[in-house]
């Protein structure tokens, strides 16, 4: 009797861990970056209504545009009395809008282009997981990522979109030889070597139900959460 109760109880331990990396990571409206994800033709569920697809696109030959941004937000120890004990918690993610994202092609090409773009979203978001850590680790206490969220967060946009920048000038503007597949390495290598600054399924959770998921946390009533670009 006393085995099967030991073993009933580790049943229901090893079901909760489980469950608690069971987390959703998109919705009806967004796809939030995960190891793995491929964005697909069918993802892409906007259209060129009000004057989305401009001369521009044209230009360039570009039947599709993908709208990505990187979300965060900082949750804070509900009492007063707990901030020191426990620290605040940042959440990040990379997220595609599918109901603004549109495509009047299936290319795979373009698709494979602008796959890139969400992979960059993801390495500046992990480069802000590192660099928050590292205020955290250096500052010491409870206060650091509060100080210094607004900070990284503002670079973290800012690095994406110079990058951005950069990667439609070579490969979208002026087709360089070459250039998609030094880019996609390139991306490729960076997402290899930070893999343990990933997203994780419950970064994309907090954004999905829109409210701290650790009940005793609550959203930092100081620094309000940085909404899609």
């Amino acid at each position: 009797m006393v085995k099967l109760t030991i073993t009933f109880i580790l049943l229901i331990v090893s079901l909760n861990s489980f469950a608690q990396f069971n987390y959703p990571t998109q919705d009806s409206a967004y796809i939030f970056w995960q190891p793995g994800i491929t964005l697909t033709y069918n993802d892409y569920r906007g259209d060129t209504v009000g004057g989305k697809y401009t001369e521009w696109y044209k230009k360039v030959g570009l039947q599709m545009e993908a709208y990505i941004g990187i979300w965060s937000i900082l949750d804070i120890p509900k009492k007063k009395k707990d901030r020191g004990r426990k620290l605040e918690k940042v959440y990040i993610v990379p997220a595609f809008d599918k109901t603004a994202s549109f495509a009047i092609t299936n290319d795979t090409m373009q698709i494979a282009i602008h796959q890139v773009y969400f992979d960059i979203a993801e390495i500046w978001a992990r480069w802000a997981r590192q660099q928050l850590s590292m205020y955290q680790d250096t500052m010491k206490g409870y206060g650091s990522l509060l100080l210094m969220y607004s900070t990284v967060i503002k670079d973290t946009k800012a690095g994406r979109q110079q990058m951005n920048s950069v990667y439609a000038e070579e490969v979208i503007i002026n087709k360089k030889e070459g250039a998609f597949e030094k880019w996609r390495k390139f991306v490729n290598d960076q997402l290899n070597k930070t893999t343990l600054w990933a997203t994780k399924p419950e970064d994309c959770y907090r954004f999905i139900v829109r409210k701290a998921i650790d009940k005793d946390y609550k959203q930092s009533p100081v620094v309000v959460g940085v909404s899609p670009d």
